[in-house]
């Protein structure tokens, strides 16, 4: 059985500073994801339909609703990320794994292991240090942007 649909309304003065911090310049996607978060809830839309518009999970879309009413509105939109390292999946890196999956050179393995993609991109300078499981979400992620070339490059 599903969770029960919980009805919320944002006051005239919440939905204005959400329409404002959604205008300010430089903001990250999980910011506006926040804002977006309420915003959705507020119209109406189930967590399901929310995670789907937003591209996140259920899970998350009610996480982050449970953030909301722990800690109000400013502190809300005002949390800074949690712990943890910073991704070493840089655009520098998925550019380097883009430009292999365009080429195939006549020294390249036919088929790579995500160890040996790491290894390339560490060798090549694209990065000091890549765990395989990070060069197989990238390289999952590239493959469902670009089915046609990601063709040629398969992890073993």
């Amino acid at each position: 059985m599903g969770r029960q649909r919980q009805f919320f309304r944002l006051s005239a003065a919440e939905q204005q500073e959400l329409q404002h911090y959604l205008l300010l310049p430089g903001l990250l996607r999980r910011q506006t994801n926040r804002a977006h978060t309420l915003l959705d809830w507020h119209a109406g839309l189930s967590a399901a339909e929310s995670a789907e518009h937003l591209a996140m999970t259920e899970g998350r879309v009610y996480a982050l609703r449970r953030a909301y009413q722990r800690q109000g509105l400013t502190a809300y939109l005002n949390t800074q990320p949690g712990g943890g390292a910073p991704t070493k999946l840089t655009p520098a890196v998925e550019a380097a794994l883009l430009a292999l999956l365009s080429r195939r050179s006549a020294d390249a393995p036919r088929r790579w292991t995500l160890r040996q993609l790491a290894a390339y991109l560490v060798a090549q300078g694209h990065t000091k240090s890549i765990c395989p499981v990070t060069v197989g979400k990238a390289l999952h992620r590239l493959q469902q942007l670009l089915p046609t070339a990601a063709a040629g490059l398969r992890a073993a």
